[in-house]
């Protein structure tokens, strides 16, 4: 459902028409130049009967992205769309749609043979996301970790974990030390509830039924010290691969759906995109693609652990959380993304991120020459507009500033900014948006 939000504020803005003007064609900047930047990378879109329902593949980003319409908003007199926009390179349904898989349909499961590649299947899967990496085929596990061999080593069926298109949740399974009757395995629950096990020379896929939990041996839900938090599909040893249905466990869902009333909106008037990614949490906390805020458009407020990457690197530089052998303190995956946070339907919550502005680790990649440029970073400044007056306040503004010695300290002005750690010099700007006042918040991103 797309919806239309209209406020006169004042508060400078511009860069729009420019911003536009520069993505029709030309020379392509790369993020480092300042100028416009422009997509003229490879023309990454599936074909059309690939496309899920509501992509925009029009716009000036859609070679790069898959841009969907969500809605509409006004900001100081110009309108934009609100898109939610994911590199085509991490979409699942144009990396894979293309490939047909044997595939068996039971009652409530698909079975895929997919040797061992993370499947799609149309309008069960449309929003579940493809992670690019070496060896992983598509499942969110380490880039050189190879499903099939992982199986093999560990034996039995296992659940690999998948992940979702910004602004989507995804389920999760339960682990614990008592298994099930012939269980080898110890994961025996998922969130939504499936769950898979031996049946003879094959598997059989269960659904829990939390009105009665002893159904199937165990006690649901089940919390203690002997548990984490999985996400995934369940793969077996001969690469088929466990899907099930949605009327049974839902693969992403929004529960309610995109916000509608769009209490807080994010707008990049910045000159490149701005890559956003989210962790695996709970989990092992690794980065994931999630929202790319695209110049000249509004992102929709969405869920989600958010870890902000440089403006105008890809995603593929953004979305990972490795060591690269440098000496000392070598966290590239958190050196490299200056804010976290972001907003949804419940409030806002803007900060610096503690990686990027950790004393020692940002002295030692210093040292080291892995400094930003001042163009791959940027400043966030927050507005909230009052609608039971129909005026407007600033609530503060989040920025960088460079030292001599080239180190980037975080700075934080404003009536609503304050310390999130003293040590490290963080702010935050964080609070509710009251819809029922008619309340709006805006987060302008814009160049240093």
């Amino acid at each position: 459902m797309k919806s239309a939000i209209t406020f006169g504020i004042g508060i400078g803005m511009g860069l729009l028409s420019g911003v536009l003007a520069g993505c029709s064609g030309g020379e392509g900047a790369d993020g480092d130049t300042g100028k416009p930047w422009v997509d003229n990378g490879p023309d990454n879109r599936p074909e059309d009967a690939c496309l899920a329902e509501g992509v925009d593949n029009s716009t000036p980003f859609s070679k790069t992205y898959r841009v969907k319409h969500i809605g509409d908003t006004t900001f100081q007199g110009t309108p934009y769309e609100i898109v939610a926009s994911m590199p085509w390179t991490y979409t699942l349904q144009a990396v894979q749609c293309e490939k047909a898989f044997p595939m068996v349909e039971t009652e409530t499961h698909y079975i895929v043979e997919s040797n061992f590649e993370l499947p799609y299947i149309k309008g069960i899967m449309d929003d579940v996301a493809w992670t690019p990496g070496e060896r992983n085929k598509g499942w969110s596990i380490g880039s050189n970790d190879d499903p099939g061999e992982l199986i093999e080593k560990n034996g039995g069926m296992r659940p690999f974990i998948y992940h979702v298109n910004g602004g989507y949740e995804y389920g999760y399974s339960v682990y614990n030390q008592d298994p099930l009757p012939g269980d080898p395995i110890n994961f025996t629950g998922f969130r939504p509830t499936w769950v898979v096990h031996p049946d003879g020379d094959g598997y059989e896929m269960f659904f829990l039924n939390p009105a009665a939990p002893d159904s199937q041996g165990f006690e649901w839900p089940r919390h203690g010290a002997n548990w984490q938090l999985n996400f995934g599909l369940y793969v077996d040893p001969t690469g088929h691969v466990y899907v099930p249905k949605p009327e049974k466990a839902k693969l992403a869902s929004h529960d309610e759906g995109w916000d509608d009333y769009h209490g807080c909106v994010t707008i990049n008037k910045a000159n490149a995109p701005i890559p956003t990614t989210r962790t695996q949490f709970p989990g092992n906390e690794s980065y994931y693609a999630s929202e790319t805020f695209l110049p000249g458009y509004a992102a929709p407020g969405a869920p989600g652990h958010k870890y902000w990457g440089h403006k105008g690197r890809p995603m593929e530089e953004v979305a990972i959380w490795e060591d690269d052998g440098a000496p000392g303190l070598n966290s590239p995956g958190n050196y490299h993304k200056p804010y976290s946070g972001g907003c949804d339907k419940a409030g806002y919550n803007f900060a610096h991120a503690e990686g990027f502005t950790w004393p020692e680790l940002r002295a030692a990649r210093t040292q080291m020459g892995d400094i930003p440029t001042k163009d791959q970073l940027y400043k966030i400044t927050l507005y909230r507009y009052l609608g039971k007056d129909g005026t407007t306040e600033l609530l503060g503004t989040l920025s960088y500033e460079q030292q001599e010695n080239g180190e980037w300290i975080p700075t934080g002005s404003g009536p609503e900014v304050h310390s999130l750690n003293d040590k490290n010099g963080r702010w935050i700007i964080n609070g509710p948006v009251f819809q029922d006042r008619g309340d709006h918040v805006f987060a302008i991103l814009e160049d240093l």
